[in-house]
């Protein structure tokens, strides 16, 4: 297991606490994209190996309500309305939870064997793979996904990565992690064809959180904040909590 879980799950367990959209009176958790729960209104969801848990969320605990077989593999989570976009060894499965309590099956969209952490915005959903990993061999790349109807998911476009890890992603905005070789920072103000903006190459980066002009990201050696402008094209360092490896 990575070395930065913990930090990662801390990041989604005190996230999960904000509106992810203040747009909308929905509660929802905003986590990085490689965590393995989502928080949507009153529920939790838990990704394991190869099913979703349903917790249901009181004030004082929280009560398991469901086991949902999905398949083996499973690796992040991803809650965006009515739907979650699990991201898998063999693909990216997308549930519907217009029943909360019983995540149904919508579709499998199907690639090549890689850990694909997932974010989606609007009818978009942006995916990376990385190959030479404990998901088996697999292609370096960052996939864009036309999700309009989430029956039948369309590939957009393919761009090469050379490592490439987690991702966040605030409006116009999707931050991109590559481990040894930093973060970049792209234009998708048009899913046709998106741009690098920016990159920051001093920073080994797993993975992110963007909202609203912050982002956090989890490095080797700490964890890191930054504002950005996505206008402007800029990202600025601001603070960084240093924290000690532990090897799990």
């Amino acid at each position: 297991m990575r070395s930065n879980f913990l930090w990662i799950l801390i990041l989604g367990l005190v996230s999960a606490c904000e509106n992810g959209d203040s747009s909308s009176s929905e509660a929802v958790g905003q986590g990085g994209s490689l965590t393995r729960f989502a928080i949507q209104n009153n529920y939790l969801y838990v990704v394991g190996n190869s099913t979703i848990q349903v917790f249901e969320i009181n004030q004082s605990e929280f009560k398991k309500i469901n086991d949902v077989p999905v398949s083996f593999g499973l690796e992040t989570i991803f809650a965006k309305g009515e739907y979650l976009y699990l991201g898998a060894n063999d693909g990216m499965y997308i549930y519907s939870i217009s029943d909360a309590t019983k995540p149904k099956f919508v579709f499998k969209y199907s690639h090549i064997l890689s850990c694909d952490p997932v974010v989606v915005q609007g009818n978009t959903a942006y995916v990376t793979m990385k190959s030479g990993n404990r998901c088996n061999q697999g292609e370096n790349a960052l996939e864009i996904i036309n999700i309009t109807d989430p029956y039948n998911p369309v590939l957009i476009k393919r761009y090469p990565m050379r490592s490439p890890g987690g991702l966040g992603i605030d409006g116009n905005c999707l931050f991109v992690c590559e481990v040894d070789y930093g973060f970049s920072m792209w234009d998708v103000s048009n899913p046709l064809s998106i741009s690098i903006s920016k990159e920051i190459k001093d920073v080994k980066a797993y993975d992110v959180i963007a909202r609203q002009g912050m982002l956090t990201l989890t490095g080797d050696d700490g964890i890191f904040q930054y504002t950005y402008d996505c206008l402007k094209k800029s990202v600025q360092l601001i603070s960084k909590i240093p924290v000690q490896r532990a090897e799990l």
